[in-house]
């Protein structure tokens, strides 16, 4: 079996989408032909996640230039906020920012809790913000 003329052909005959479409059947399908009613492996869903990821820090990278200047532990807490609400609602945090830009890690924290966001997350902020304001992960 020759696997890269069977992938041309089924990206040829296929398509190849990066969104979901319904196919001629109306099935909910993406990539080349994927059913969405079929389950993903766990190295596809690994692979997304990676660059959902890689993704968030390209946003935060482009946006918020001095994010690095704090632990990796925050770094990590920014880049979940970015992956959860996208880098412009991230940027809607401006008193969070501020604070970060003193190294007032308790009012960062603090202002991430003071947010229609932690109310939609719950305890999910409480446990980021925690680490904003400790540091510890």
């Amino acid at each position: 079996m020759n696997l890269e003329a069977l992938r041309t052909s089924l990206i040829n005959h296929e398509g190849w989408r990066n969104l979901p479409y319904e196919d001629s059947e109306g099935n909910l399908t993406i990539g080349v032909g994927h059913l969405m009613s079929n389950p993903l492996s766990k190295a596809a869903i690994n692979q997304i996640l990676d660059d959902d990821i890689n993704s968030a820090i390209a946003h935060i990278e482009r946006y918020f230039k001095d994010w690095r200047n704090h632990s990796d532990n925050r770094q990590n807490v920014l880049v979940e906020m970015c992956f959860n609400m996208g880098a412009r609602r991230l940027g809607g945090f401006k008193l969070m920012w501020a604070a970060l830009e003193r190294q007032d890690y308790a009012e960062a924290a603090k202002q991430m809790l003071d947010s229609q966001w932690a109310l939609q997350v719950k305890g999910r902020a409480v446990t980021l913000a925690r680490i904003m304001a400790t540091g510890n992960g």
